[in-house]
């Protein structure tokens, strides 16, 4: 279920609710029914060539939302290492992942989830798994996992 109200973008299903407010982008979004079906309707009032690609871009948002309730998003990483064996270890029940050897160092990297993203481990004790229903969420955990 789709819901627009005053460009803040509603999506509920199965797997949770997400919100996310498109204010900042000059385009008109809406909820219409077609034919029995609902649609996401989105316009943009004489764009230019650098202003057009933005209706696509909310597009892909908004889908990316309804794909997130529906079925989730995953992303898996692997520890890869040459010479300095990374160990990796979940934390407070999948909210929290700590490296420790990365790249030889001493120091222990604790990497906290954003709000809706958990990490689990795999047989593979180099492998990680990061789910979550919003895919934002789950791709900006996944970047300072492995930054050095």
């Amino acid at each position: 279920e789709v819901t627009v109200k005053a460009r803040v973008v509603t999506v509920k299903g199965p797997r949770g609710k997400l919100e996310k407010s498109f204010k900042h982008v000059a385009v008109d979004i809406r909820v219409v029914t077609m034919k029995g079906e609902k649609m996401v309707v989105i316009e943009m009032w004489f764009g230019n060539y650098k202003n057009k690609p933005v209706v696509r871009s909310v597009a892909s948002a908004i889908q990316n939302m309804v794909d997130g309730v529906t079925k989730g998003h995953r992303c898996k990483m692997r520890a890869a290492f040459a010479h300095f064996p990374i160990t990796l270890t979940v934390l407070n029940k999948g909210k929290t992942l700590e490296i420790r050897n990365f790249v030889g160092e001493k120091h222990v990297k604790k990497i906290t989830m954003l709000p809706g993203c958990e990490v689990k481990e795999t047989d593979n004790k180099h492998q990680i798994i990061i789910e979550g229903i919003d895919l934002d969420g789950v791709a900006l955990t996944c970047i300072p996992s492995f930054k050095g």
